[in-house]
This record gives structure tokens, C-alpha cells and sequence, in this order.
């Protein structure tokens, strides 16, 4: 596992290969796959499932989210797994991608190959099954978009600074900013 300095871990279950940033906290009974990798300052509540994904920084994605898990071929004779080659690669084939800043509510679940935009909100209990545009808020099941946190201009300009991609103190100053020309 490539950890970054300042991590708070409380659970036994991260992969040796796996990546996660500096300043990132995993709470108990999270486990997370050798394939996945979390950014700076992000926040991962208890029991998530995280497989095969990549999440951006400042991220806060709350207890009992399930973000990737593998998905069985409806197609095929039998679901089982005993009948693949490669059961975890047929299963996780395509990845998940959550941007930066994101907030996913508590036990919601985002199925494989989703992609989530920058400054995205996933309510609870929601089932993510297609990709999500930067700084839409989706509620239910399945997932749909119901509101933009902001208008179009806001939008680009947050999306223009890169913020996230900044320590928290220099964030801090950027968010402050763009907060105060609203």
C-alpha cells in the first residue's frame, strides 16, 4: 500500500497495493481493493466497499457506501463466478472514476464503470448506475439528476480553479474566494 503521511486508518481491510493520500481518513470495516486508489483529504466513512475505483481529493463519501463491487453477466448461462476464467477480472472489467469533492450519503451504492463528476452530491440510499456531470446532486433508484448545486457560470469558474488540487491551506484561500464572488 502507497500511504501518504498524516493517514488516520481504523481498519485492517486496505490492500498492500492499494493508494491513498495524505491526510485521508478510512473508518472501520472499510475494505478497500489493491486496485483502488483514494486522494488527499478525503474522508471514508465505516463499512464501505471500495473496488477497482480511483476518488479524487476532498472527498466524503459516508458509512456503508458500496462503490465498484463486481457485477455477474445476466447474459451468461449461469451467474456464478466458478464459471470465469478470471472471476475478480470478468467481474470489476470496467473501472469506477469519483472526482474530486464529492459527496456520497450513506449506503448508497455505484455500480462498475461510473464515472462521477467534479463537486457531485449522491444522496443516500441512491444506486448510481450512470455517470454522474460535474456538480449535479442524484437521489434515488435508480439515480437521477434532480438539481445542480450551481449555475452554469459558477460552475466553470470552480471547475476553472482547480482548488482541490491544492494543500487545504492554499484551498482554503481559493474556496474563500470563490465563495465570496457568488
Amino acid at each position: 500500500m502507497f500511504a501518504g503521511k498524516h493517514i488516520a486508518l481504523e481498519t485492517q481491510h486496505i490492500n498492500f497495493k492499494s493508494k491513498i493520500g495524505n491526510y485521508t481518513t478510512i473508518l472501520e470495516g472499510s475494505v478497500v481493493d489493491h486496485l483502488t486508489s483514494v486522494g488527499k483529504y478525503a474522508y471514508i466513512g465505516r463499512n464501505c466497499y471500495l473496488t477497482k475505483v480511483s476518488i479524487g481529493n476532498y472527498c466524503s463519501i459516508a458509512n456503508n457506501v458500496s462503490i465498484g463491487q463486481g457485477e455477474h453477466s445476466l447474459s451468461d448461462v449461469s451467474t456464478s463466478a466458478f464459471f470465469y476464467e478470471n472471476s475478480y477480472e470478468k467481474l470489476t472489467e470496467r473501472d469506477c472514476v469519483v472526482g474530486n469533492d464529492v459527496w456520497i450519503g450513506v449506503d448508497a451504492i455505484v455500480l462498475r464503470g461510473v464515472n462521477i463528476g467534479d463537486g457531485a452530491v449522491i444522496g443516500a440510499n441512491s444506486v448510481v448506475t450512470r455517470d454522474v456531470p460535474a456538480f449535479a446532486v442524484v437521489v434515488g433508484s435508480p439515480a437521477r439528476v434532480i438539481k445542480y448545486r450551481f449555475d452554469e457560470g459558477k460552475c466553470e469558474k470552480i471547475l476553472g480553479s482547480k482548488w482541490w488540487d491544492f494543500e487545504i491551506e492554499e484551498a482554503k484561500n481559493i474556496v474563500r474566494g470563490l465563495s465570496e464572488n457568488q
